[in-house]
C-alpha cells in the first residue's frame, strides 16, 4: 500500500506546485484520492508529475465541504465516468444530488468499512466557527495496523484515532491537525505526517524525531 502526498503548502521537489490544501493518493486494493486541494490544475500537474492520471483513480473520498478540499473536485470529475465519490453525511444535499447524476455518491454517517481493509471514521461533528462541521477521515488495514488519513482533522485528533481504533491498532497518522497540540495522544504512533494546515508541525517534528516526518507534494511512503 502507498501513500502519496500530491496537493499540499510545501513541495519536496522543484517540479511540484505547492498550494493552499490538500490531497493524497493511496494506491490499494481500490486506488484512492483523498481530497482534491482547491486547484484542479495543479492537482492534476503534480499527480502527472508522479505518475498517476485521472483514469488511475477508482474512488474518491472527500474529508469535508471546505473550498481547500473540494476545489479540484470538478476537474478531477470532469474527465470521468462511473467513479464512485465518498461524502461525510454533512456534505450539501444539492451538491450530494448534483454529483450524483453523473457519478456513484455514498453517503456516511456512522463509523465503517469502505471497502476491504478500508474504513471512515463517520461524520464526526464538532463546532467550527460558530457553525456545525463534519468531517471523515479514513484508515487502512496494514500489516503493522491502521494508517489513519485526515483532512484537517477538526472534530480533533483524539475524536478521529478514538474511531479509527474501533477497527484495529492505529500505527500512523498522514494529514493535518489543524490547532491540535495535545501531542501526547501521538506517543506510540510508529510514523506521524503532520500535512497542509497543522499549526504546530514545528513542535511535532522536534518531539518525535525518528517517528514525524517532513513533509510536502511529492512525499510518499509504502507500507
Amino acid at each position: 500500500m502507498k501513500y502519496t502526498i500530491v496537493y499540499d503548502n510545501e513541495t519536496l521537489r522543484e517540479d511540484l506546485t505547492p498550494a493552499w490544501g490538500f490531497a493524497c493518493f493511496i494506491e490499494a486494493e481500490k486506488n484512492i484520492l483523498f481530497d482534491t486541494g482547491w486547484d484542479g490544475n495543479i492537482l492534476l500537474s503534480n499527480m502527472k508529475k508522479l505518475g498517476y492520471m485521472p483514469s488511475d483513480i477508482d474512488v474518491v473520498v472527500l474529508s469535508h465541504q471546505h473550498w481547500d478540499h473540494i476545489g479540484g473536485l470538478p476537474t478531477v470529475l470532469s474527465g470521468l465516468k462511473d467513479i464512485e465519490v465518498v461524502v461525510p453525511k454533512s456534505f450539501s444535499k444539492n451538491l450530494v444530488k448534483d454529483m450524483s447524476r453523473k457519478n456513484s455518491v455514498r453517503v456516511v454517517d456512522e463509523p465503517k468499512g469502505l471497502f476491504d481493509g478500508v474504513y471512515s471514521t463517520g461524520n464526526l461533528v464538532c463546532d467550527f466557527k460558530g457553525m456545525s462541521l463534519g468531517e471523515q477521515s479514513i484508515a487502512f488495514r496494514t500489516s503493522k495496523g491502521l494508517v489513519v488519513v485526515t483532512g484537517c482533522s477538526h472534530p480533533g485528533v483524539e475524536q478521529i484515532l478514538e474511531s479509527a481504533s474501533s477497527f484495529g491498532k492505529v500505527c500512523g497518522l498522514i494529514g493535518g491537525l489543524h490547532g491540535f497540540d495535545k501531542l501526547g495522544v501521538l506517543e506510540g504512533l510508529e510514523f506521524i505526517v503532520p500535512t497542509h494546515c497543522t499549526q504546530h508541525k514545528k513542535k511535532i517534528l522536534e518531539r518525535f524525531v525518528g517517528n514525524a516526518e517532513e513533509c510536502g507534494v511529492g512525499w510518499e511512503k509504502t507500507i
